[in-house]
């Protein structure tokens, strides 16, 4: 029975990272259905596994739910995008004055000489940077040391990184938002809580501002087809 169980949180583990990723890489566009059929047999499994890994992505936000429907991939707006970054926003200011009162020089240390080096690999821009930035944002969550604050970022991964890939930033909007990122670190460093606070809040309005201007501008470009 033991032996069932892992074999089935393996296939579910395995799944949700399969439509996670598919999902964030823009592979299954935003409104699209997920055949639950279809997925049990590419996985070799019952639709038990595949019920709980849709689950899943749906609390975090990836997918939407809606009993009688098939299930789809979330649908994406300008809204959507505002009310995100928005809250991202809120929680920096919290999470900002945490750092400050908690983390250790040497861990702030670190952080800057993590956002340095994030600026650089910016300036390449691809798939790098979009790894090295969520490793950025990880160690930042990680220390103001509440739980709380810790658990609601956690809840939003997956969603922002799937918007960050939505509203691609440009080379020039990479560069903006690396100079702040730096300038946050710093601010920590120093110990001023209200100026990281104030940049944190600065700086995720630039970038939600980024992202859905060029998710906008991708909408235009390639609108869905009639019917969508």
């Amino acid at each position: 029975m033991n032996q069932i169980q892992a074999s089935d949180d393996i296939t579910v583990d395995t799944i949700v990272e399969s439509l996670r990723g598919s999902i964030i890489r823009g592979e299954l566009a935003p409104g699209a259905i997920i055949n639950s059929v279809d997925i049990a047999n590419q996985f070799g499994t019952s639709r038990t596994p595949v019920r709980e890994a849709l689950l899943i992505l749906n609390q975090y936000g990836l997918i939407t739910l809606t009993a009688r429907r098939r299930p789809q991939v979330a649908p994406v707006s300008a809204q959507a995008i505002r009310d995100l970054y928005a809250l991202r926003a809120a929680l920096h200011g919290l999470m900002s004055d945490a750092i400050v009162a908690h983390a250790s020089d040497e861990a702030l240390s670190n952080l800057h000489a993590h956002a340095q080096v994030l600026a650089t690999a910016e300036a390449q821009g691809g798939e790098p940077f979009m790894s090295l930035i969520e490793s950025y944002l990880e160690e930042e969550a990680n220390l103001c040391g509440n739980a709380l604050v810790i658990s609601v970022l956690d809840s939003l991964k997956w969603k922002m990184s799937w918007f960050r890939r939505i509203g691609m930033m440009s080379e020039t909007q990479m560069e903006s938002l690396s100079g702040d990122r730096v300038r946050v670190a710093h601010a920590y460093l120093d110990r001023d809580a209200p100026l990281a606070n104030a940049l944190n809040r600065s700086m995720l309005r630039k970038a939600g501002d980024y992202c859905e201007k060029n998710f906008l501008a991708m909408q235009a470009a390639h609108p869905p087809p009639a019917g969508k």
